[in-house]
């Protein structure tokens, strides 16, 4: 079943400029909904950025050291960071830097598990969420700890490249007992 309308940007960071941006239209009942702009957008504008309801990364993408908030999945190096780390040449160059900034003034850690973060609304939504149940605390690196059971069965029957993650089903669960 579809989301009412009213419902349907309440996901949005800031639903106010997205309805004021663009609407939801019933086209006909083969095509079904539409969204169609309100007013003039430009190339390359933003029009609505959405809070994800689950999200997690890759678990071989964690192993590999991936740096990206746990929650919304933002990237916390750079494209260069990143290959320069993977690659081991710390002298290596890409072009166009700017065009892939971070914030990391902004990134803040969960006090227990030092599981990352982007912005402190992040870690925030996602101590509210899920992540109480699902913080490991000082066991993060504890090969016996049922969580790191977990994600070593689940790489061992998915080789890259996943397609999914286990922990996108326990994050579920975890908010539901959370």
């Amino acid at each position: 079943m579809a989301a009412p309308v009213d419902d349907m940007f309440s996901l949005c960071v800031d639903p106010s400029k997205v309805t004021s941006s663009v609407e939801v239209r019933f086209i006909d009942n083969l095509k079904g909904k539409g969204l169609f702009a309100k007013r003039s957008i430009k190339k390359g504008e933003t029009i609505f950025i959405e809070r994800p309801l689950v999200s997690a990364q890759f678990l071989w993408n964690a192993l590999y050291k991936y740096k990206a908030c746990e929650y919304c999945l933002r990237a916390l190096e750079t494209a260069e960071e990143n290959a320069r780390r993977l690659s081991g040449n710390p002298a290596l160059s890409l072009p166009h830097p700017e065009l892939c900034r971070v914030r990391p003034e902004l990134h803040q850690a969960c006090p227990q598990c030092q599981v990352m973060y982007c912005s402190s609304e992040c870690r925030q939504a996602a101590a509210d969420q899920y992540h109480r149940v699902l913080c490991m605390g000082p066991s993060e690196e504890d090969p016996d700890h049922p969580i790191n059971k977990l994600k070593d069965a689940w790489r061992s029957v998915h080789y890259p490249p996943e397609t999914s993650s286990i922990m996108l089903m326990a994050k579920m669960v975890a908010m539901v007992k959370q």
